[in-house]
């Protein structure tokens, strides 16, 4: 089934705040704190290259012809022009190791929403709440947003009801299929007790596959073969095994999952990042479902050279010290080839083999003093495109959270914390300009999502306004109260206090357990939520209740406004066949060369004015473990044949190889993207995915 949202009749309301902010002002010039130089000079790191001038080169053979362009049934000029773009004890820690180196389609309505319900009681902030820029705000009033412009606010669109809550869901390389995985809930509409399977996004139907490891509360990451990797787990259940301790890969190209090998610890909500090498790093999470069970000092590396063995390293002190649990921290590997870790409040930047710390993050206490990402206080966060415009310079943002004294009725952070990360090669040092700037978001979130758009734009959705993330370590009622339904458009690239704008909203709450990830075609497909019976909304008919009690099995998509602009979309016509590998079935684009191919648009005076790379997202927890966009140059466009030569990523650390959807964009708006494969050195994992590490014996659609 398929359909669009509306509003409908709504009011707003009004509902206590536990604190103020003053009016909107420039962000301060602060000072960053210098940063501090590790004890031993560590191994130089490779910096980023200038962009150098894009000359003409000359072209490599005519590609084959492409197919007509093709033209929308109603044709109409555009708007204006596009603008250029256990309960054990944790592990001791171990000696020091040496360095090392389409169309809308028809929409029936949504079902009707549930009867009004009382407000919940709000306690207020406790003693002494900190002094943030939330400080003296009385009242916060829930938005109206017109649903019927989809061209300005977006649209939401119920596509399906899937098998599996989608607690964790990837996007599987190469496909249209998302691969979501689940706790036992025993509510399942085809009355299975699975707990993983995958959607097809194209054909709307959903598949089950066998497995009998509790995956429930594990990380995850695309390998750079195009497979997923996950760690960690939940403890044994009736029916399921234990899987704190297990590596599994699911394959993409059987789509079966299978358990390789295990970790040396065990690992309940653990990140898994995968590096330019091929590796993947596995840190953080505790060592029983629960805070306070035990936190791990000691992060693992999965090498898939050797896949059944794998490295430990200390954690920093600094992190194992000033983080609550090191739950889902959020990892981001920079141009340097080091990686960005923050979780909770408190970050830094290491060399992820050899473990070396190079520089501790700045705080951002000045700016947002209070404010917690952590599990349960959960925020969202993403890295903005690295572009040849911006010389490969990263900035990370995070979204949300909520207060170090928050509870159930706690109003969230409604805070952006933005801070760019450069890199001097000749000081062999980073630094961090004003350090971190605070932007207010229209309305709090906590344990939202955040999406990056081919275009750069954000958008942030799902979560709750009040409460916190998780229900009990074993289940229970949920600790939040307030959905959040209304998306955020965040523009990066504009002025400081106009970044943000509401987009329409979903009538269906997405709390605890919810994701999104980034489609094929450039919209976000939304599902997930497994705590979504038990919530206050005093709005009648605002919201439409999940039918099978407290988990959603709905699957839905958000289209943002650029989606529509469907006469500007640049179409993807053909790619350089000499660049196409028979065995992976997809173009390989190589690093530093040329990369040929035909695109169609309506309008003849369009063309193409930016092209990039979006990594396959995989998310669970508001934690997006696999999600990057990466621009490239443009050497050639000839607008009379339609032909465009691109320029493959400068170095693997900019965009580390692997699977990449391939979008082109005219201004803000971007058609269908084609997959390529960036290519690197780490070995294919297919030997190892056999049936004798298959416990996924059969699968059964819907």
């Amino acid at each position: 089934m398929e359909g669009a949202s509306s509003i409908g009749e709504s009011r707003d309301r009004r509902y206590l705040a536990t604190t103020k902010h003053p009016p909107s002002s420039p962000t301060p010039v602060r000072p960053s704190p210098p940063p501090r130089r590790p004890q031993s000079p560590p191994r130089r790191p490779q910096s980023p290259p200038r962009r150098p001038p894009s000359p003409l080169r000359s072209p490599p053979p005519p590609l084959l012809p492409s197919r007509p362009p093709r033209k929308p049934p109603s044709p109409r000029p555009p708007s204006k022009p596009s603008p250029p773009p256990r309960r054990t004890s944790p592990p001791p820690p171990m000696p020091a190791p040496s360095p090392s180196s389409a169309r809308p389609p028809s929409q029936p309505p949504y079902p009707p929403g549930p009867p009004a319900s009382p407000p919940s009681p709000d306690y207020g902030p406790a003693d002494g709440n900190p002094n943030t820029p939330m400080a003296g705000e009385d009242l916060v009033t829930l938005p109206t947003v017109p649903d019927n412009q989809p061209d300005v606010y977006g649209q939401w669109v119920l596509k399906a009801v899937g098998n599996i809550v989608a607690i964790h869901m990837s996007l599987i390389p190469g496909t249209d299929k998302f691969f979501f995985m689940e706790r036992p809930s025993g509510r399942h509409p085809d009355k299975s007790n699975n707990i993983i399977g995958y959607y097809n996004y194209i054909t709307n139907r959903f598949t089950n596959v066998n497995y009998t490891d509790s995956v429930f509360c594990a990380g995850h990451t695309v390998t750079q073969d195009g497979h997923v990797l996950v760690v960690g787990g939940h403890i044994a259940k009736p029916g399921y095994s234990d899987g704190l301790k297990g590596v599994r890969i699911f394959s993409r190209r059987t789509l079966t999952l299978h358990r390789i090998t295990n970790m040396t610890f065990p690992r309940w909500y653990p990140t898994a990042t995968l590096l330019p090498s091929g590796k993947v790093t596995i840190m953080g999470g505790t060592v029983l479902p629960g805070s306070g069970t035990g936190k791990n000092p000691i992060y693992e590396i999965w090498d898939p050279a050797n896949p059944t063995s794998l490295i430990q390293r200390n954690q920093s002190a600094g992190l194992v010290a000033k983080t609550n649990d090191i739950y889902y921290p959020n990892t981001y590997v920079l141009p340097t080839g080091d990686l960005f870790v923050l979780c909770n409040n408190f970050g830094e930047i290491m060399e992820p083999v050899a473990g070396a710390v190079r520089t501790t993050l700045p705080s951002w206490s000045n700016v947002a003093k209070g404010i917690f990402t952590e599990y349960p206080f959960t925020g969202t966060s993403v890295m903005l495109p690295l572009t040849p415009e911006n010389n490969y310079t990263p900035e990370v943002v995070y979204f949300g959270g909520q207060f170090s004294y928050g509870w159930i009725n706690t109003t969230a952070s409604r805070l952006a914390l933005r801070i760019k990360v450069t890199y001097d090669p000749e000081a062999q040092n980073y630094t961090f300009g004003d350090g971190w700037s605070a932007e207010k978001m229209p309305l709090p979130r906590v344990m939202g999502d955040a999406v990056v758009l081919p275009n750069g734009k954000v958008v942030v959705l799902n979560g709750a306004v009040k409460g916190l993330a998780g229900d009990g370590a074993s289940g229970g009622v949920a600790k939040a109260n307030e959905p959040n339904l209304w998306p955020v458009l965040y523009d990066p690239y504009t002025l400081y206090g106009g970044r943000m704008r509401l987009m329409s909203r979903s009538r269906i709450p997405r709390l605890y357990h919810s994701t999104a990830v980034l489609t094929t075609d450039g919209s976000i497909l939304v599902a997930g939520c497994d705590r979504c019976d038990k919530y206050w909304w005093t709005t009648p008919g605002g919201i439409s209740k999940s039918p099978t009690s407290f988990p959603e099995y709905r699957i839905e998509v958000f289209r943002p406004p650029s989606w529509f602009n469907v006469t500007a979309k640049p179409q993807i016509e053909s790619l350089d066949p000499e660049t196409w590998d028979p065995e992976d079935k997809v173009n390989v684009m190589q690093y530093g060369e040329q990369f040929a191919l035909t695109y169609s648009m309506f309008y003849a005076t369009h063309s193409v004015t930016a092209a990039v790379l979006v990594s396959p997202g995989s998310t669970t927890h508001s934690t997006n473990m696999n999600q990057r966009v990466v621009g490239l140059e443009i050497l050639v466009q000839d607008m009379d044949s339609r032909r465009l030569v691109l320029k493959g990523p400068p170095t693997i650390n900019i965009a580390p190889p692997g699977w990449y959807m391939l979008f082109l964009l005219n201004g803000d708006v971007y058609g269908q993207s084609a997959w390529v494969r960036l290519p690197g050195d780490a070995p294919r994992m297919d030997s190892f995915l056999t049936p004798a590490t298959n416990t996924a014996a059969s699968t059964r659609s819907s």
